[in-house]
């Protein structure tokens, strides 16, 4: 039997230019989103375990509040060294950056992103779930800022969704089309 899989071209944005735009056509909706560097026009190859990550890809999440997740996520970038607002508001990408020494590696201007707007917010867990298991076996390892994968997002996996109607446990074709 026959697997009929259609790759969507996928939209890489400038994180800058999508928050000038205020986040613009961003769905206030559940979502998955793809974080990368990209670095003079082009992504920053990744060393990984299993390989190389010719997509420099740096995190994959997701939100019941897409838009609101990447305004955040974008500030939390932004205000990477400010001491007081990580004092204020406590964010896992924010201290994966700060704890891989990445803020002085990376500029602002380099990370990327790509989302996709879902039904649910358990459409959108399970979506990430499965892209962290197709990248992780792929490279024998998470993208480099899930740090907190280990912790939840496969208890979800085996245990929390395994017995849900809706459960896929299927890549649909936006996370398809990034990781194939």
């Amino acid at each position: 039997m026959f697997e009929f899989v259609v790759l969507l071209t996928v939209n890489w944005v400038n994180f800058d230019n999508i928050a000038f735009r205020n986040f613009l056509g961003v769905s206030k909706g559940p979502g998955i989103y793809f974080l990368r560097w990209k670095k003079y026009e082009n992504p920053v190859v990744i060393a990984r375990l299993g390989g190389s990550d010719d997509l420099g890809l740096l995190y994959i999440g997701e939100s019941k509040n897409l838009k609101r997740r990447l305004q955040r996520l974008w500030k939390a970038i932004k205000n990477v060294k400010d001491v007081e607002a990580n004092l204020r508001r406590v964010d896992t990408l924010r201290n994966a950056i700060l704890f891989c020494n990445l803020h002085n590696e990376i500029g602002s201007g380099e990370y990327e992103i790509a989302w996709e707007g879902v039904s649910t917010k358990l459409e959108a867990q399970i979506q990430q779930a499965v892209a962290l298991q197709l990248y992780t076996l792929k490279f024998k390892e998470p993208p480099p800022l899930n740090l907190k994968v280990c912790g939840s997002t496969y208890l979800k996996w085996g245990i929390c969704y395994s017995d849900s109607e809706n459960w896929s446990g299927k890549a649909n074709n936006f996370v398809k089309s990034i990781l194939s």
